[in-house]
């Protein structure tokens, strides 16, 4: 995949390594689609991502999303991973920056932080590193996830022409 490709290499990948795919059309943004990649359960091949999420519009990539949960572990396994994933990234692109905390407070005994750190190395594209934990008191249950988002805002400058993303395939209609 390299930025502002169709979807097409990603569904055939997809459908190639038997992954289910989900599109989704959000109908506030008709340019937007939304296609979400995973196995019926699992991880990735060859990936401990258990989702990749792609986001195109007016049919070219400008925003992929990794994200890694971990059935059945708990939260503690949760944030290693995702410190070890965090210095990974920094070695890599550079020290990220704390982007932001949230803690809600608990409703129903359930309480959600986040944590983001955030690079942006060049004017538009941008490499953010979210952790989401929820923690239920009345089940002293706890549960975490993250996700490591590459954007780049650059492709929507760029003038091409437009894909469209249908159930049935991939349509390039300016095509000669």
């Amino acid at each position: 995949m390299s930025w502002g490709d169709s979807p097409a290499g990603l569904v055939e990948w997809a459908v190639r390594t038997g992954l289910d795919q989900t599109v989704k059309a959000p109908a506030g943004q008709p340019r937007l689609k939304i296609l979400l990649v995973a196995p019926a359960e699992g991880s990735l091949p060859g990936h401990e991502a258990t989702t990749l999420e792609a986001r195109f519009m007016d049919g070219k990539l400008f925003e992929v999303a990794l994200h890694y949960t971990y059935p059945g572990r708990k939260s503690s396994f949760v944030r290693g991973q995702f410190a070890e994933l965090k210095k990974i990234l920094t070695r890599r692109h550079g020290p990220l920056q704390l982007g932001g905390k949230a803690r809600e407070e608990p409703k129903g005994g359930v309480t959600t932080r986040s944590t983001a750190f955030q690079i942006e190395p060049a004017v538009g594209r941008s490499l953010m590193l979210v952790l989401t934990e929820v923690s239920d008191d009345r089940r002293g249950d706890s549960s975490a996830r993250f996700s490591v988002v590459y954007h780049n805002g650059g492709v929507l400058q760029e003038e091409s022409s437009r894909v469209i993303i249908r159930r049935d395939g991939v349509e390039f209609p300016n095509r000669p």
